[in-house]
């Protein structure tokens, strides 16, 4: 597990708007320059989908990915 890189990408979207609103549009592109085990990348991806529009919004994204947990 990558906690530095947890903690940055965490920190960067409280703090940098713009990386907030590609991170809120598309998750995986944002997420790109991480280096992310595939848990770590499904865990950010679910807060920027939290961030986005809650659990109703977030319950729908996921079952087209087909991911829950």
């Amino acid at each position: 597990m990558n906690l530095q890189a947890i903690e940055t990408v965490v920190r960067r979207l409280f703090a940098d708007a713009d990386f907030r609103a590609a991170a809120l549009a598309d998750p995986s592109k944002a997420l790109e320059e991480y280096r992310l085990a595939a848990d770590e990348r499904a865990a950010i991806t679910k807060l920027c989908l939290q961030m986005a529009g809650g659990a109703g919004v977030l319950e729908r994204r996921l079952t087209v990915l087909g991911c829950w947990w």
